[in-house]
């Protein structure tokens, strides 16, 4: 698990031996617990206009969410992503690669995927850059905070949001499908704000709050549109 809370931004993907190219944003936020959410939005939205059900700034490629594991094996370090919330799959099985720390500071994770229209593993590369937390511009407040939500009154439905530094991200998933939504702090001249740079889907997550500097102690939990949070991590 990572010591302190990260944000990571994808610098291109490749399917070996194919070239590198990153048609997506993808940032990854990771908190100290190893605690996650994976959003990756087409860089060139192609928006469905005869559909009324999606409402977003990009198209949604994936985003997963959940819990992070790191371990060295044979000298290699290899990180496990559990995403229990998935867009792409009520059933989803975790995720590994192997992470390489280039002299530059990038890191550069290797491993294999399904072929999604042909079902055969293919060897993957995606570089990774991390986004200093110093440099956000962030409202007074905790480094990190991490919410998640789950069954409730009877309805199933999972979600987590995590604000680091001036990133929030969060992902639900419910009766009503999924919906993604990115929030990054802009600078401006005297002063910043915060914009709402990807959404998708039309359920509602508390990122507002947590924008807005609530006050949250780790192991409680808060209510918001109805329903219950839990504050599963607080950092700084």
């Amino acid at each position: 698990m990572a010591s302190l809370p990260s944000v990571s931004r994808r610098k291109h993907y490749r399917t070996v031996p194919g070239e590198p190219s990153e048609p997506t944003s993808t940032i990854v936020l990771t908190s100290p617990r190893g605690y996650y959410i994976d959003i990756r939005v087409f860089n060139e939205p192609q928006l469905d206009l005869s559909s009324d059900s999606k409402t977003f700034d990009g198209q949604l490629q994936w985003s997963f969410a959940g819990t992070k594991e790191t371990s060295q094996i044979e000298g290699r370090t290899i990180s496990t992503w559990h995403h229990p919330i998935d867009s792409l799959s009520d059933n989803p099985k975790p995720d590994k690669g192997e992470m390489i720390e280039l002299e530059d500071g990038d890191t550069l994770e290797k491993g294999e995927s399904v072929d999604e229209e042909t079902g055969e593993a293919v060897r993957y590369e995606e570089l990774w850059e991390e986004l200093p937390l110093n440099s956000m511009g962030a409202e007074a407040g905790p480094t990190c905070i991490v919410l998640k939500t789950d069954e409730a009154h009877g309805v199933e439905r999972l979600g987590m949001v995590i604000r680091i530094g001036g990133y929030c991200q969060g992902i639900l998933k419910d009766i009503q499908g999924i919906t993604v939504v990115r929030w990054e702090w802009v600078e401006g001249e005297g002063s910043g704000k915060w914009e709402r740079t990807v959404r998708f889907g039309r359920g509602e997550l508390p990122c507002g709050e947590l924008l807005k500097g609530i006050e949250v102690k780790q192991g409680t939990w808060f209510d918001s549109d109805g329903w219950t949070w839990q504050v599963l991590e607080v950092v700084g």
